[in-house]
């Protein structure tokens, strides 16, 4: 994606507006606006090992959870960032709609994996979260995103991930899903 451009996701109703991207950056960080309505629910709690990413709320609360016991509510202006290996997952419980950006440094897989799973959502192949409902394309979601689970080795994840891919690849689920991505 380049600044400027936003994806929808039809099905939740949220949506992505890169802001900065890596040609603009030099390649040194991406930086998106997220916009969400009220009572999203929020993904399941995870982890990167590439990358931060910093959290700012511009409009309404984020609910931020950084590990299993940390819960911080972000007003307007107000950031948190989760470091590398950190585990964190974030959600709009709140009846408004909320818009934070995103910073990830160095950039990740984030904003592809976005527009992956929104073009699927938007195609009518959504879960009730918004993502993915196929699990083939749902791992390839997950692998996009570079998102880990805490609690579950990581070489168990990526030799989940590379089974899907060829997976993927094989049963042609693959070229379907990367027509999404930009």
């Amino acid at each position: 994606m380049r600044a400027g451009e936003t994806i929808c996701n039809h099905a939740t109703g949220e949506s992505l507006t890169m802001l900065e991207g890596e040609q603009e950056s030099g390649g040194v960080r991406q930086l998106y606006a997220v916009r969400v309505p009220p009572r999203r629910p929020s993904p399941p709690m995870h982890y990167h090992v590439a990358f931060t990413e910093t959290f700012t709320v511009m409009e309404g609360a984020l609910d931020f959870y950084l590990g299993r016991e940390r819960r911080v509510t972000l007003g307007p202006g107000q950031s948190v960032t989760a470091e590398i290996g950190q585990p964190h997952t974030f959600g709009n419980d709140r009846d408004e709609w909320t818009t934070f950006t995103v910073e990830t440094r160095p950039p990740g897989g984030v904003v592809a994996a976005f527009q992956m799973a929104y073009a699927v959502a938007n195609a009518g192949g959504a879960a009730k979260d918004g993502l993915p409902r196929n699990p083939i394309v749902r791992l390839a979601f997950i692998r996009t995103s570079e998102g880990f689970l805490p609690g579950v080795p990581l070489f168990l994840q990526r030799g989940l991930f590379a089974v899907a891919a060829w997976v993927a690849r094989v049963s042609g689920v693959g070229r379907g899903v990367w027509r999404y991505v930009s």
